[in-house]
This record gives structure tokens, sequence and C-alpha cells, in this order.
């Protein structure tokens, strides 16, 4: 099994309860699911609120399929071309760190990965 720390985001007007759907979707991806508690930031351009959360758990999935699977996820709940060009963001699932690595280090740094990576202990 290999640990996973994946940031969880969302921008748009329903914000919370996708990212509520997001979570409760994670715990049949990771097992056993933690997360932090779902808190806003401001986007890294300044020009909308995101909620966001930070989830870490265990899959026996390899990466490239975990993340074809999460950004499956993502279309399913509206991520769509359109959608980006709009810089609205109906849910976005990154991997950050998988079995130790960190993938994804300009995330890894920010304070809205921070902030929740520090509430579950990391």
């Amino acid at each position: 099994m290999k640990e996973v720390v994946l940031s969880v985001a969302s921008n748009v007007e329903n914000r919370r309860e996708k990212m509520v759907a997001a979570m409760d979707w994670l715990t049949g991806v990771l097992a056993p699911l933690r997360s932090s508690m779902l808190y806003s930031t401001t986007a890294l351009h300044g020009d909308s609120t995101y909620l966001n959360a930070v989830a870490q758990g265990y899959t026996d999935v390899p990466l490239e399929q975990l993340n074809a699977l999460l950004k499956q996820h993502e279309i399913a709940e509206g991520r769509t071309e359109e959608m980006r060009a709009r810089k609205q963001v109906p849910i976005d699932i990154d991997i950050v760190i998988y079995d130790g690595e960190i993938l994804r280090p300009n995330d890894y740094n920010q304070a809205f990965f921070q902030k929740g990576w520090k509430e579950i202990g990391s």
C-alpha cells in the first residue's frame, strides 16, 4: 500500500457541496481516509475564493491509474475546458505526495496545502 496525500479544492458557487461530495467519494479511493477541515483561501492570482482540504490515505492503485481516476472524477463533476477558461473549478483533486515523494513541490509549499497538511498531522 502506498501513502497518498491529495489537495482538494473548489471555487464555484456550491463549493461546499462539491467538496463534501468529493471527500465522500474519496473514501472509496483511499483507505482509511483522513482529511483536514474545509477552509477558505484566496486564489494565487487573487481573483476568487477557494474552499480547500487535504486528504491522506493509502491505496494499492499505481500512480498513473490513480491520477487518471481522479481526473475522470473531476470531469464527471463538471470540470471542462470551458469552465477552466472561466477560471471556475467545480472540483480539483491533485496528488501532492505519493509513496513519500513530493510530486507537486509548488503546491506542497503553498499555504492552501500547508494549512490542511499541518492540521492532519504532517
